[in-house]
């Protein structure tokens, strides 16, 4: 009888302790790191100058490259405008040497935009590195696709649309 009792014992000890892993599994869902989506590094959108980007080590000008916030007065905060010195490396001083490219994913600006923010995309095969870094954030543009620019964080990919001629709000 003893020699039962322990055997039975032994099993339901080993049937809880199963239980209880499988439930603490089953509670715990991995956590996806913030910095492996594109849309963690723009929320909340920043004002003028926007977050410090780098290029090769370095920080960069904000008339080389911004990412901010768009007018408030127009209505576009929650919008994301990228402005990037054209060609590459130029710290611009007319909108003639910017390109603009536009994170809008709840479509408030009407006009200008050439389509909508794309998530979860795939890099175009050509598409090469321009080396500019936001912490993890990468900035990548392919020749395949000139009206566009792609965000990429960890295995997340944004395209942007880019809208030209720049759009502004009075």
């Amino acid at each position: 009888m003893r020699r039962l009792s322990t055997t039975v014992s032994r099993r339901l000890l080993l049937a809880g302790l199963s239980a209880m892993l499988l439930s603490a599994c089953a509670a715990t869902p991995p956590r996806a790191d913030p910095e492996s989506r594109v849309a963690a590094y723009f929320d909340p959108p920043q004002r003028y100058p926007g977050p410090t980007w780098t290029r090769g080590g370095r920080d960069v000008d904000s008339e080389e490259l911004n990412s901010i916030a768009g007018p408030e007065h127009c209505g576009w905060d929650s919008v994301v405008m990228m402005h990037l010195g054209w060609p590459l490396g130029t710290v611009s001083r007319t909108s003639a040497e910017i390109r603009q490219y536009i994170r809008d994913p709840n479509q408030v600006i009407r006009y200008g935009v050439p389509g909508k923010v794309e998530i979860g995309v795939d890099l175009p095969p050509d598409a090469q590195d321009t080396g500019y870094r936001n912490g993890a954030l990468e900035l990548w543009l392919a020749a395949s696709d000139p009206h566009a620019a792609f965000l990429r964080a960890a295995d997340e990919v944004e395209r942007w649309p880019r809208a030209d001629p720049v759009v502004a709000c009075d």
